[in-house]
């Protein structure tokens, strides 16, 4: 089944009916059946969506993801906890050890590192990441992954290329996609009973989704090879762009296993295998690698 990526950008009136999302605007109406849809993005900061159908809309696990000023994802509505064993899943999350957790930082370290140098050898030979990727240790204590990501973006993009330039519309659409997938992961950490607040690496207090910004990591290169082919520093990101962006999740990828699934499957496959990770069913967790074009 495909599901549908809802796009409000005209002022709007969004309520529920029947199982559905009625959608006003001007003189018209639409009706979109809640079991079509995967994610909604408002856009349109004037918009009015009911509680009624925020909270249809978290029973049928859908995302909702609100757009600033800046046209920047600032806020993301899920459901809360309906996984039914999610005192026991959280109970054991709590309780891992730190030698765990670091070996398993390890590797998602290492699966981002290995995607970040198929992406920048999509465009040019160079083994520099590969070459780091001997270098991670448990709890990649010699912070090897800032070294790839301070190598690779200027590979990238060019010498001037700094993350931190919000004037760059580059940096703005690596922003929106990366939220995307951040809001993916969040909705199934969610599902699968975990606590979103309790990271492996990210640890800060102020974060409430310490575990997507952990488990994000490997899926940050597939926005990246996007920007890299679609966006200029110097253009607007388009609607379309913004609409590919999110059609991003689901691309192809390849799992550890040698099989094709969608970047959506492989978020279900990490979020899951780490959900048995924490109750002692297993030592690993599902990871990916891009497939090259």
């Amino acid at each position: 089944m495909s599901f549908k990526q809802i796009f409000i950008k005209n002022k709007s009136y969004l309520s529920y009916q029947n199982n559905s999302m009625s959608v006003k605007n001007d003189s018209i109406k639409t009706l979109v059946s809640l079991d079509d849809i995967d994610i909604v993005i408002v856009e349109n900061q004037q918009t009015t969506i009911t509680s009624a159908l925020l909270s249809n809309m978290a029973k049928a696990n859908i995302s909702v993801v609100f757009v600033d000023d800046k046209f920047t994802p600032s806020a993301i509505c899920m459901g809360l906890y309906k996984n039914s064993r999610t005192t026991k899943i959280q109970k054991a999350q709590v309780c891992i050890k730190k030698p765990r957790l670091n070996r398993l930082w390890k590797d998602i370290v290492y699966a981002k590192i290995l995607n970040q140098g198929d992406v920048l050898n999509s465009i040019k030979e160079d083994d520099y990441l590969y070459y780091l990727l001997k270098k991670i240790n448990s709890g990649d204590k010699n912070n090897v992954e800032a070294v790839g990501a301070g190598y690779y973006f200027k590979e990238m993009f060019g010498k001037d290329f700094y993350r931190n330039n919000i004037e760059d519309n580059r940096n703005i659409a690596l922003n929106y996609g990366y939220s995307i997938i951040r809001s993916s992961i969040a909705r199934h950490i969610i599902a699968y009973g975990l606590n979103p607040s309790f990271g492996m690496w990210h640890s800060s207090e102020l974060n409430a989704f310490n575990l997507a910004d952990d488990l994000i990591e490997p899926f940050r290169p597939v926005v990246d090879k996007y920007v890299l082919n679609n966006i200029s520093k110097n253009n607007p990101v388009s609607s379309k762009n913004k609409q590919d962006l999110v059609g991003l999740l689901y691309i192809k990828v390849k799992t550890s296993k040698n099989q094709i699934t969608s970047v959506n499957e492989a978020i279900k496959n990490i979020v899951s295998s780490y959900q048995s990770f924490c109750l002692n069913k297993r030592e690993n967790i599902e990871l990916f690698t891009l497939i090259i074009e």
